[in-house]
């Protein structure tokens, strides 16, 4: 809101703000707010609660939740229901999730901030079309990229880092002072110096949301064998990456590929499992097993 304020700043509406507005109006219940807060780690509501030394265990602390958060933040509700949920300028259109084809006053705003794959659509846009919301990680098969997307066929950059979503998200950001955006990003994971060579490996598998729907086979506290309807086959894979929604189990983001890597290369450590260092080496994503010496706090490459 404050930056918002200086007139140098401008904020789309997205899908989270969405479920806020339709709860205010009574579209959404308290059961489906309730819901989505037992599927998430954070969001703005968890945010207001904590603040007010609230809790959301049970549908009753959501019931009371809904009448503290409506009268202690009503300037924050308001900035949140005012959002715009498209930016056009004269370079690029901004938007959170997608746009169909058609003028942009006629735009659906649901779909605008909920469309999915949206860089796999196939109309094409006059002008670039910028979008977040789905991972742009989730278009590149089999090897993991953090890259933004960019469609050129259909003019639709996707630079969705999957920040706070999936195990190997960054924050993407693109520079518009050019004849077309440059792409950049930007990770805060702990880094580290590789110190022996290591090839890549062969036929990766790669499995992205909703694909990754799993059926519990043998379950342990560290790791759980998991049968995936997606590829007919068992994998193991760590306990912590299993969750439920809507009522189905799934696995997060999951890829077996491993990196191709030179002593000294330096590396971002995304997480450490049993199969090895999770790292991000450039744009790619895959697992380092090999030894390495950890590089000093805040350091960025």
């Amino acid at each position: 809101m404050e930056l918002a304020q200086g007139g140098n700043v401008f904020v789309l509406a997205g899908n989270n703000d969405l479920l806020l507005s339709e709860w205010g109006r009574g579209e959404a219940s308290d059961e489906d707010v309730w819901r989505y807060l037992r599927t998430r780690d954070t969001s703005v509501l968890m945010d207001m609660a904590q603040a007010l030394e609230r809790r959301w265990d049970t549908l009753e602390d959501v019931q009371a939740l809904k009448a503290a958060v409506w009268a202690a933040f009503q300037p924050e509700l308001r900035f949140l229901d005012a959002l715009p949920h498209i930016l056009d300028t004269e370079q690029c259109t901004f938007v959170h999730a997608g746009l169909g084809p058609g003028p942009l006053t006629e735009q659906d705003y649901e779909f605008c901030l909920t469309a999915k794959a949206f860089g796999r659509q196939p109309h094409r846009f006059k002008k670039p079309v910028i979008v977040g919301h789905w991972p742009c990680s989730n278009y590149y098969q089999p090897i993991v990229s953090v890259a933004p997307y960019w469609n050129r066929d259909t003019n639709v950059l996707s630079i969705d880092g999957g920040n706070q979503l999936n195990r190997w998200g960054r924050i993407n950001y693109l520079v518009l002072d050019g004849a077309e955006p440059e792409c950049h990003g930007l990770d805060l994971y702990p880094k580290v110096r590789a110190l022996t060579p290591q090839a890549a490996s062969e036929d990766p598998l790669t499995l992205e949301f909703p694909r990754t729907l799993v059926e519990l086979r043998e379950t342990g506290p560290v790791e759980t064998r998991c049968y995936f309807p997606e590829l007919d086959r068992e994998l193991t894979i760590p306990s912590k990456q299993i969750y439920s929604y809507k009522g189905q189990t799934y696995c997060w983001n999951l890829t077996t590929y491993r990196l191709p890597v030179q002593a000294g290369d330096v590396l971002s450590c995304c997480a450490l499992e049993p199969q090895g260092m999770l790292a991000i080496r450039g744009d790619i994503v895959g697992y380092y097993e090999g030894p390495y010496e950890p590089l000093p706090t805040g350091c960025i490459v």
